[in-house]
Formats: C-alpha cells, structure tokens, sequence
C-alpha cells in the first residue's frame, strides 16, 4: 500500500468526519474554502478551465465572465464533494428540503414500471447527487464505476454509497454488462455519465463547437434491453438547493441498422446537453484531465519481434 494512499484516505475520512458534523450551509463554507486555496494554488488548471471556455463560447464571455465561470464550477466541484461525504446524512426529508424533485416526478409518470430505463445525465451541478436522490425519491437507479486507483477510498467511497441503498456494479466484476441489461429487463434504472472521452475509439458526435469521440454504452444498453434514455441535469441552486431538469425520453429504434442507431440516439442526448451547458456554463465541470474534445490516444502498436 502506498504512502500517499494511506493520507488520502486519512484526509477524507477525517474531512468527512468534520462535515458530517456541520450544519449543511457551514459544511458548504469549508468546501467554499477548499475551492478559494485550490484556485490560487493549481492556476495551471484554471487557465486550462478558461480556455476551454473561450473554445466554446468565444467573444460570448469576456475574460472576466470566463474566469468567474471557472470559479464557479471549481466551487461547484468542491461542494460535490461535501455532498459525497455527507452522504449517510441523506434521506427523504433532506431530499424534500433542498431538492425540487419536479423532474423525478416527471420520470415516474411517464415510464413504464415494467420496463427499465436508463438515465443519462452530464457533469454539471452535482451528477452524483442526481442519482442518489432519485433513488432515495423512490426511482430504482443503479451505478456503474470504476475502481479508483486508491484501493483505500475506492472501498471507503463504494461503502458511502451503499449507506443510501443505492447498488453500484464495478466495471471490473466478473458479468457486469450481463448484470446491467438483466436489472434493466427487471425495471430498473441505469444512472450513467455519458459524456466521457474514449480512451481509444467511439462514436463522433458535434458537442460544444467540436467533435467529441464517446465511449459507447449508453445507446448500447437502450437498444440490447429495449429501453428509454431520459437525457437529465441538475443544477446547483445558490449553495443548498438542487434542481432536476428532466427531458423527454430518447427510444432506440430496433427497425434501423445498430450502429446508425445508436449513433443517431448519442446525437440527440447529447445535442440536449449542449443547450443545457450553454444555458448554465458555471454548472458544467470544466476541469476533467479526460477533455471531451480531446482525441482520444490510439491504441500503440504491438511490439515487434525479430527472428
């Protein structure tokens, strides 16, 4: 076990002990202070946040604009993480307090109990809280994840999870796409990030001005379980309160040849996602190392052997 591994773990459990014990708007203030450090400290990364920003919006946001929306998204990504720690805290009466559950609702009238779903939602407000929430209001949602490199806070953040009910399959299991497709034939809902870079090769979609290359999965699920995409957000409402947008389902189209389907049902979720970060560019999180428009890294030749 490596050294840094062992003060990982030890500074989040010991900060999750601390906000744990605050009330929500104080616990909040120490992420506020968290993010005010961080964006004076890794300035590299914050100038990455902005120019991607001038990328996408250009003479849209003057350099101010883009440097308060690279604040506020750090903010943003800071508090996400209070979220996560204060996650055994989380019930329906949280959700009632600080949640406009209007899109869940939304989601429960129109889908068919009988029938799965999936719910695709992007990285903007807090992403992991969207699906937390949406189980603890009654929907099924499951996750799927991939092991952190830290085995100490993979274990301790997968036990976070499971105090809220919420069962998350790591990619890693032995039948983890069998077990996705058979809870989706059992009506459950399959919570996911679509909007994540292959690490090789997708499927090519106009995102943001570009082209992003996306790892398939999500219009993989729909068409092998027959199932909706309900393509959703939530936006961080001042500090404490949350809101879900959710948009019409996407359908695969079992009469149409798989790989322009599932082409045609990524373009659509992710043309809503595109409208919903240009609404809200503070709520999208600009600082993944993975940048969506990034090409991906090819895949490096096989070694070759000499006689």
């Amino acid at each position: 076990m490596r050294w840094k591994h062992r003060i990982e773990y030890m500074g989040l459990a010991g900060l999750g002990a601390v906000v744990r014990r605050l009330p929500y708007r104080l616990a909040l203030g120490v992420g506020w202070v968290c993010a005010v450090l961080l964006f004076h400290v890794v300035r590299f990364r914050v100038r990455a946040a902005q120019q991607r920003l001038q990328a996408v919006f250009g003479d849209q946001l003057s350099p101010r604009q883009r440097r308060q929306t690279a604040w506020v998204s750090l903010r943003n990504l800071c508090f996400n993480v209070v979220d996560i720690l204060r996650l055994p805290l989380l019930d329906s009466a949280w959700i009632a307090r600080h949640v406009d559950a209007r899109g869940i609702d939304f989601i429960k009238a129109v889908r068919d109990p009988q029938r799965g779903a999936i719910l695709a939602v992007p990285h903007m407000g807090n992403w992991d809280l969207a699906g937390v929430g949406g189980h603890i209001s009654g929907l099924p949602i499951f996750f799927m994840a991939r092991r952190q490199k830290n085995p100490l806070t993979d274990e301790w953040l997968n036990r976070l999870r499971g105090v809220t009910g919420v069962e998350t399959i790591m990619t890693d299991q032995a039948g983890a796409l069998r077990k996705v497709v058979r809870y989706l034939k059992e009506g459950r809902i399959f919570a996911m990030l679509p909007d994540v870079r292959a690490r090789q090769s997708g499927i090519a979609v106009p995102f943001l001005g570009g082209t992003a290359i996306l790892a398939t999965g999500m219009e993989t699920f729909a068409r092998r379980s027959n199932v909706p995409i309900f393509p959703a957000y939530n936006l961080r409402v001042g500090w404490t309160r949350h809101r879900w947008i959710v948009l019409p389902p996407v359908w695969p189209d079992p009469d149409v040849e798989p790989a322009t389907d599932q082409a045609r049902i990524m373009r659509e979720v992710m043309q809503h996602f595109d409208a919903a970060i240009r609404a809200h560019p503070d709520q999208y999180f600009w600082y993944n190392k993975r940048w969506i428009l990034d090409p991906p890294h090819p895949r490096p030749d096989p070694p070759v052997s000499h006689p």
